[in-house]
């Protein structure tokens, strides 16, 4: 038995996206913390989707970066045998029936110093930056649901946010950057085409998963898609968020992006 009868749990094995897994592993610290009288310990992660050059540290590059596993280590009397395994059943339904509180909750902000530690914004900071998350076919993640919302959605929300920030508090010049990956129909060209008419908008295409999630992260404002990769950037931003409606339920204090838009269109 482990020491002082504390049991001691980690996130199951997974082999898919960044941000399924990250958002996973902070499920899981804030049901273990926030439900139960047990620790967490960092799990070993044996690979992540989206490795697309074979890059040899990719998996740990990634792990490093989330700058967590220091601090959920098993102690040193512990025999890992001892370690069980979280199901998602038991952490999703908890934290999203709870999310608001649990994003405003200690272990949360505990979550964030320790994301934060080290790290700083890419952003030019005499600028609103926003952050705006397109997913789109891959040939990795074949999932059709997330990648079918139309440049539309993005657009009307990126016009929402322009016609609405002049009456903000911060006088800051708007700047958006766009993070998505190019297709045979939706190629550079596309997006430039699209989205470049204004002379405030930055593409990044087709890059690292760091950059991508950074940028989401320390944005001043987020648009998500209906992407893990965004959701849990959502988690880690102190901006506003614009929640994409998908079957991950969104806080309270977050903007659904949806019905910006249909109120819009009822007006």
């Amino acid at each position: 038995m482990s020491y002082n009868c504390i049991q001691y749990y980690t996130t199951a094995p997974r082999t898919d996206g960044f941000g399924a897994q990250f958002q996973n592993i902070i499920a899981d610290i804030l049901y273990i913390y926030n439900n139960t009288n047990h620790a967490y310990v960092f799990p070993n992660i044996a690979s992540f989707e989206h490795n697309y050059t074979n890059e040899p540290r990719f998996t740990e590059r990634l792990v490093q970066y989330m700058n967590l596993r220091s601090h959920f280590r098993l102690p040193s009397n512990v025999s890992p045998n001892e370690v069980k395994c979280i199901s998602n059943g038991e952490s999703y339904p908890f934290v999203e029936s709870n999310l608001s509180r649990l994003l405003k909750s200690q272990t949360m902000t505990d979550i964030k110093i320790m994301f934060y530690e080290g790290i700083t914004t890419p952003f030019d900071r005499r600028y609103h930056n926003v952050a705006v998350h397109i997913r789109r076919y891959n040939i990795v993640d074949t999932r059709i649901a997330g990648t079918d919302t139309p440049h539309s959605y993005y657009i009307g929300l990126m016009n929402h946010i322009r016609a609405t920030h002049g009456t903000s508090d911060d006088k800051r010049p708007l700047r958006f950057h766009i993070y998505s990956q190019t297709t045979s129909a939706d190629t550079e060209t596309v997006f430039k085409q699209t989205y470049c008419g204004n002379d405030d908008t930055e593409l990044h295409l087709n890059g690292d998963v760091i950059p991508a999630f950074h940028g989401m992260v320390f944005a001043d404002a987020l648009i998500c898609s209906g992407s893990s990769l965004s959701y849990c950037a959502a988690f880690l931003c102190n901006g506003n968020v614009y929640y994409k409606r998908f079957w991950h339920r969104p806080a309270d204090f977050w903007l659904i992006g949806d019905d910006i838009l249909k109120r819009a269109i009822i007006s």
